[in-house]
């Protein structure tokens, strides 16, 4: 059962202790870390410097990134930490009341926001090879199905299912990971995620873009940022989730902290902090005759990926409630296939670098031959 509590405007929420001061999760070498992140990232991007210096758009996913610098999970495995927070999908399958179910709902994405990127800070994930899978399922019966669909672009598919079949939750997501600077990495997940409840309604949910600044140089960070949107089609509800980070570039900023500073007691209004967003429901009228849709204010909201999330003066979610219901890897349930049988992820956990290296290298071998004859028979059968 979720609780929900009245907000209080004087109330100071717990933030999350990998949090950075102006904003989003601070990203650092752990302590008796077995390499320096950023040494090994730099010999990387120096391999193919020569394409930013063309001003060109780094695509990190078509390198390789080497197995120290890896996270023993798979962005498959990272998406039951997108998914971790059923219980607020449970509480929305209950409710008859579409505003408040698609309260819920937002929810249930945005607190979950925060799970990945802190758990594994610098390290990566590793990329999935085609065909593999990942599955899961939560004390309650609900169970998560994912599968590795496409090799290049990276494109993984998902479905969740409610045991009652109150609610089921799917989709398909390509990831995409670039270098926009010297400095800086643009993320993306391109691909709606779908909700269908027993009554037959329909959510579409978006996903906000991420951002990692400071990759060489600075504290390294990682925010989402610009507007991302659930919709309701069936009762014509949307809600749209705005992050307060600012899209200055690193050098302005700190160009404007320096003249500031110059400034002495001209001081500038406190800016939010970068992983907070505002949020604003809408309720869609019909049409006019000229095609425009005329949106009216629901209700709106506020709150940090990285603390709290209040909508219409109630607080739904906070940093420090329990997440009583963790995901169950049953090892009688997964196929050969399943992303925790990888024998790279398994040395990385025992810190055999070495041996996860070459387990890592002989995978990703074996795909790009398979990409290869795959490649070869499309060209045959186009000549027959």
């Amino acid at each position: 059962m979720v609780s929900i509590q009245k907000f209080d405007q004087s109330n100071k929420y717990t933030r999350h202790q990998k949090a950075y001061a102006t904003g989003g999760v601070w990203l650092k070498d752990e302590e008796g870390a077995a390499v320096n992140t950023r040494d090994v990232m730099l010999s990387l991007v120096k391999s193919v410097g020569s394409k930013l210096k063309e001003g060109k758009v780094l695509d990190l996913l078509k390198i390789s990134r080497p197995a120290i610098i890896s996270s023993p999970v798979t962005y498959l495995e990272c998406m039951a930490n997108d998914l971790i927070y059923t219980k607020y999908l449970e509480e929305a399958a209950k409710t008859e009341d579409p505003v408040q179910r698609l309260k819920y709902i937002v929810t249930f994405m945005m607190a979950s926001l925060h799970a990945n990127v802190t758990k594994m800070g610098v390290n990566g994930p590793l990329n999935p090879i085609l065909g593999e899978t990942y599955y899961a399922s939560k004390r309650d019966g609900t169970k998560l199905y994912c599968e590795q669909i496409s090799h290049h672009p990276p494109v993984s598919a998902f479905f969740m299912i409610h045991p009652e079949g109150a609610y089921k939750l799917y989709g398909q997501g390509e990831v995409a990971a670039k270098m926009v600077g010297m400095n800086t990495v643009s993320g993306q997940k391109i691909g709606d995620t779908f909700i269908e409840f027993k009554n037959g309604d329909k959510i579409t949910i978006g996903n906000p873009d991420l951002i990692i600044e400071g990759l060489f140089l600075g504290n390294r960070t990682v925010n989402y940022l610009r507007t991302f949107t659930f919709t309701d089609h069936t009762n014509k509800i949307t809600a749209e989730v705005t992050f307060n980070y600012d899209e200055t570039g690193t050098i302005s900023k700190v160009a404007s902290g320096i003249k500031n500073f110059f400034k002495g007691g001209n001081s500038q209004p406190a800016k939010p902090l970068n992983d907070t967003f505002t949020l604003k429901f809408f309720k869609s009228e019909e049409p006019k005759e000229n095609g425009e849709v005329v949106k009216t204010e629901i209700c709106t909201g506020s709150g940090s990926w990285l603390s709290h999330i209040e909508i219409a003066g109630e607080v739904f979610w906070k940093l420090e409630d329990l997440l009583d219901d963790t995901w169950i890897e049953d090892p009688n349930m997964k196929l050969l296939s399943d992303s925790t049988q990888r024998l790279d992820s398994k040395y990385i956990k025992e810190r055999d670098f070495d041996q996860a290296q070459k387990e890592k290298d002989t995978l990703e071998n074996l795909q790009r031959a398979d990409a290869k004859l795959r490649k070869g028979n499309k060209e045959g059968q186009q000549q027959h």
